[in-house]
């Protein structure tokens, strides 16, 4: 097993609300994990979809959805602190397109997204990924500031 499989399924084994879903054409399929995020007090807030990278990049994890229900209030950050810190204990790579997505409610633009990633670490343009460790140490200290 992989650390990306391994970080994957602690993350989907964590939460009820989830159901796995596989995508693609061929050989090429993958299982997309999403899952409804809860907070400490077990308080949905978000929803989260993510999947192991293949053998290949054995220690990638491709986050396909990102969201908070209720933008503007913390909660997206609480949940990127949250995928954060889990891929800095599995040593696992982050990797997001940064597109933003209309919900009927606040929308980020693609250039505010994209500086909202980088505050966790993120490096890139539109196709955004993440190491783990340092990154997060020094980004998490910019964003006590």
């Amino acid at each position: 097993m992989t650390k990306a499989t391994e970080y994957v399924d602690h993350m989907y084994a964590l939460y009820e609300g989830r159901a796995a879903v596989t995508v693609g054409v061929n050989n090429e399929s993958k299982t997309i994990h999403p899952f409804v995020y809860e907070n400490k007090n077990h308080i949905p807030i978000g929803l989260i979809a993510m999947c192991a990278s293949d053998i290949i990049t054995p220690t990638e994890v491709d986050i396909y959805h990102i969201s908070a229900f209720i933008p503007g209030k913390g909660q997206g950050s609480e949940i990127m602190n949250f995928l954060c810190d889990a891929a800095d204990e599995y040593g696992v790579d982050l990797s997001i397109e940064s597109n933003a997505q209309f919900n009927g409610n606040i929308i980020m633009s693609d250039t505010a997204l994209t500086s909202w990633y980088r505050k966790y670490g993120f490096k890139g343009t539109c196709l955004m990924r993440r190491e783990p460790g340092k990154a997060h140490l020094h980004s998490l200290a910019e964003r006590l500031n």
